[in-house]
């Protein structure tokens, strides 16, 4: 059986690709939490006396500081949308290799990287759904993970 150089290098090249492209993301986000670290640090230093570090703290900008130093950890309702859309996306382009691979002649090769992106995408999909009933059993996603009676504009439309 002889296999085509190009069999092998497009897949693996695609896959390195896709690999790159998360480790990226993942470097910049950490280079981001480093960064948003490093400048209320810096801010922090600046005051004198603890006096004025408490009076900068207890006020609305003393809040709204605090809260922007606190965004490095995305909350879980956007980690679990992040995993169904990767999921989602990498299922679709797996999809879309096994219908190239049978609709047309000549890309049976593009059975295997259809297979592992579907199955990558499922995956993911599959996680998303277990890490969210486990946040509804253990109760960590507060009202947000109960369903259509924790809308807010329910409520109102039930008192009115």
């Amino acid at each position: 059986m002889e296999v085509e150089l190009e069999a092998i290098l497009i897949p693996l090249t695609f896959f390195f690709l896709v690999g790159f492209i998360v480790r990226q993301t993942r470097l910049r986000a950490e280079h981001e939490t480093q960064r948003r670290f490093e400048l209320g640090v810096r801010t922090l230093e600046r005051f004198a006396d603890p006096e004025a570090l408490e009076k900068f703290l207890g006020g609305a900008a003393g809040q709204e500081f605090l809260r922007l130093l606190d965004q490095g950890e995305p909350p879980l309702q956007r980690r679990l949308l992040r995993s169904v859309q990767g999921g989602i996306g990498l299922a679709g382009l797996g999809l879309a290799f096994l219908v190239l691979s049978a609709a047309l002649e000549g890309y049976g090769d593009m059975v295997i990287p259809g297979v592992l992106l579907f199955s990558l995408g499922g995956s993911l999909l599959l996680g998303a759904a277990v890490a969210y009933k486990l946040a509804q059993r253990w109760e960590i996603l507060g009202d947000r993970g109960r369903g259509r009676s924790a809308s807010p504009y329910r409520r109102e439309v039930a008192g009115a």
